[in-house]
């Protein structure tokens, strides 16, 4: 085998001198584990601890480690717009009455926005005067343009109709008066010279008397010419002329009339709109007014109650950033929380196996501590979704919520303080039962050893249910006999001394079985029922080591000797 070639920089026989020094502990503790084991597996019988069994009422119940919590919270939370800086705060574990001030937060940014919303409120309270007087001098302004519009119609209507019924008609009498009257006239001269010719022709009168006369007629004949000439004028121009301006003074009159009304209206509506437009702006700034005297207020939190001060992030483990004076926070952000510790309950965490088990109504007994009597309590409240905050650390737990309350809450108790949470399943009685030490479980198959002249022998049992200390036996068991409280590791070796090879089916190598294999085999493990895992070390004789490799062949089958003893 060719050498990897090491860099320079890196001393070569380094490596080498890393790893010698674990393998050789390895060798040492695998070494005096396997004497350890023989040991114990060929101890007399003064060595090995032996419990007595005999019928008993066995409880089965689950005991699980929780904590307090009060049945009631008053979560306070930053009502402050954006963020804000926490100025003063009350110390946390501080008893308050309600009306103690809690919390103060900054609030020189939102006495800015009030002192500059102050100015902008008397200006839009000026805007709204202004807006409001030029809309009544509108309305008067309006109310006179109207009033001259309808009374210059009134006056086209009253002269067109004074032209039509009373002008016109006067006119044209008049015109026919000199034109009659020139007629008239006209014959009369011309009956006068006809009468100064006749005179003249007799001698009776002169020619200068002809002549004047005639000059007498000429003139009549002019103004007959010229009435005529009038009468024409006033029925072909004049009166037609006359009588379209009328009508046009008439129908302006109208048009201006309604021109009014209409520039009256848009006008109207024009200040109308200017005074809603500064109403609303005024209505505007007078809520930002409120909102920030709220916000201002906001800045000052007391306490709506009585209770105990519990900081939030106090209960927030993965919180970052802790409640204290200087910290900054955020809208919505709760800061405090205040526990009525008068009524308090056990919050405990039950496993997905054991919490069909429970039910709400179900009577408990909670621990608080050595010095403390146990309460009495009943489950108030089982989740219905598990808690997978320790998903991380073990992706297949899952386990339910389940609240406990107490009968009676005793003085001086404090929200997060460790209980011990004991649920009454059922009682069975007069039961045989032994330690779950003395249980070593393979497959599916159940031992205990049984005192025979001074050595344990392999007896096979039926469990009928356990607690956290022991297992009813329903068979294989009879009351007067000595078991052997197992040591770790023992179980496997007394089995295989005994002759009982032990041949497992090998399970599926996909990654879900291999860690629930390793899971089993940690201390505490449990299974999806609850039951101590088949290879956790917490019940003693479980646990495969490196020379525990079953053999292939059915699961859970174990091969017997025809002359080994075993219990049916």
């Amino acid at each position: 085998m060719s050498q990897i070639a090491l860099p320079s920089s890196l001393p070569a026989r380094r490596p080498r001198i890393i790893w010698i020094a674990p393998v050789v502990i390895l060798a040492l503790i695998g070494t005096w584990a396997t004497f350890h084991r023989r040991a114990v597996a060929e101890g007399d019988a003064g060595s090995l601890v032996w419990t007595h069994v005999t019928p008993a009422d066995f409880d089965v119940k689950i005991t699980k480690d929780g904590e307090l919590q009060a049945v009631n919270n008053i979560d306070i939370t930053c009502q402050v717009e954006g963020s804000t800086t926490i100025q003063t705060l009350v110390k946390e574990g501080a008893t308050v009455k309600k009306g103690d001030v809690l919390v103060t937060m900054d609030s020189s940014a939102i006495q800015q926005k009030i002192d500059d919303t102050t100015l902008d409120l008397q200006k839009a309270d000026a805007d709204l005067i202004n807006s409001k007087e030029m809309r009544d001098i509108q309305e008067s302004q309006n109310s006179a343009n109207l009033e001259a519009a309808q009374v210059a119609l009134t006056l086209a209507q009253l002269s067109l109709q004074e032209y039509v019924d009373g002008t016109y008609p006067q006119s044209v009498v008049n015109a026919q008066a000199d034109l009659d009257k020139a007629q008239i006239t006209l014959k009369t001269k011309q009956e006068d010279f006809d009468q100064a010719e006749k005179l003249l022709a007799k001698g009776y009168t002169n020619a200068a008397d002809v002549k004047d006369k005639e000059n007498d007629l000429v003139d009549a004949r002019n103004g007959l010419a010229k009435a005529q000439t009038a009468m024409m004028v006033l029925t072909k121009y004049t009166h037609p002329s006359d009588s379209a301006e009328k009508k046009n003074d008439l129908s302006q009159a109208e048009k201006k009339l309604a021109r009014t009304k209409r520039e009256n209206a848009i006008a109207s509506m024009q200040h109308e709109a200017d005074v809603k437009a500064h109403e609303q702006n005024l209505d505007t700034l007078k809520k930002r007014m409120d909102h920030y005297k709220d916000q201002l207020a906001a800045c000052t939190i007391t306490a709506p109650a009585d209770g105990l001060v519990v900081y939030s992030s106090s209960a927030d483990r993965w919180s970052n950033n802790p409640i204290q004076e200087g910290a900054t926070v955020r809208n919505q952000q709760s800061l405090l929380r205040l526990p009525d510790t008068s009524t308090m309950k056990a919050t405990v965490r039950i496993q997905e196996g054991q919490v069909r088990r429970v039910h709400e109504g179900q009577r408990a007994v909670v621990r608080l501590g050595p010095d403390m009597p146990p309460l009495g309590a009943t489950i108030s409240k089982i989740s219905v979704l598990a808690d997978n905050s320790q998903r991380f650390w073990n992706p297949d737990l899952k386990e339910y919520p389940v609240d406990i309350m107490l009968d009676s809450t005793p003085k001086n108790l404090k929200p997060g303080m460790s209980v011990t949470a004991e649920v009454f399943i059922k009682r069975l009685n007069n039961v045989i039962a032994v330690p779950l030490a003395a249980i070593y479980a393979v497959g599916t198959d159940t031992y205990v050893f049984v005192n025979k002249d001074g050595k344990p022998v392999p007896t096979r049992v039926k469990v009928q249910d356990t607690n956290d200390t022991h297992a009813a036996i329903e068979s294989g068991l009879s009351a007067g006999q000595d078991v052997l409280v197992l040591q770790a590791g023992q179980g496997r070796d007394l089995l295989e001394k005994a002759g009982i090879k032990i041949e497992v089916k090998e399970e599926s190598d996909d990654p879900d079985t291999k860690a629930r294999k390793q899971r089993d085999g940690q201390p505490g493990a449990r299974d999806r029922n609850g039951m101590p895992g088949k290879n956790a070390p917490n019940v003693p004789g479980n646990g495969p080591t490196k020379m525990d490799k079953p053999t292939a062949g059915i699961k859970g089958q174990a091969k017997v000797p025809t002359t080994q003893p075993l219990a049916a």
